[in-house]
């Protein structure tokens, strides 16, 4: 086998190992609190889909944005050299990348919500921010900030594509926090009474 093509392999395991070692840290550090509804023939605690969801909030989501953003930042300047140039260009590239940072805080701030509390609270946090980290912030990245940048906002095919793949994430992760035994049991049926 070709050494180049092998090297070109070699990021997916490395991938797979670091991911399965940080969801190992979140169980074990989120698994520290006991779950709100003491019932133990519920299934509850970090794991399961939960897990994928805080793992994907916390760390893949926003990974995977800011390959995604750099890899078509880089696309657009290599097709267009003199873009790196325009004035315009470079607040858009600030711009995006700045609301990008926010979007990042945001699903990392659910992610970690999930994992620290046992509260319906932060359930009810985490559905608002990933709607809001989803699509919303598709129309502020995709809509917004080009109209404000350029005067105009064309989006792209693959806009609508991503904008109704969004809506539906945000919407079967909404149904899971609402309807699993597991977030349930985890973190209690309605918020404590103060």
């Amino acid at each position: 086998m070709d050494s180049t093509l092998l090297l070109s392999f070699l990021p997916l395991p490395i991938f797979i190992v670091i991911a399965w070692a940080i969801s190992r840290a979140i169980k074990k550090a989120a698994n520290k609190h006991p779950p709100a509804t003491p019932d133990q023939s519920a299934i509850s605690g970090i794991g399961g889909w939960l897990l994928l969801l805080i793992l994907g909030l916390m760390f893949l989501g926003p990974l995977m944005g800011a390959g995604r953003i750099n890899l078509d930042f880089m696309s657009v300047e290599s097709q267009y050299p003199n873009l790196k140039t325009v004035a315009a260009w470079g607040t858009f590239k600030s711009s995006t990348w700045l609301t990008f940072l926010l979007v990042s805080c945001l699903s990392f701030y659910a992610g970690i919500g999930l994992v620290k509390s046992r509260n319906i609270l932060v359930v009810k946090r985490a559905k608002i921010i990933i709607w809001v980290i989803g699509p919303a912030a598709s129309i502020l990245l995709g809509i917004l900030i080009p109209l404000l940048v350029f005067g105009k906002s064309d989006p792209d095919p693959k806009f609508v594509g991503s904008m109704i793949a969004s809506i539906v994430g945000a919407a079967i992760w909404t149904a899971y926090l609402s309807k699993s035994k597991r977030v349930l049991s985890t973190y209690g049926i309605k918020p404590p009474s103060t």
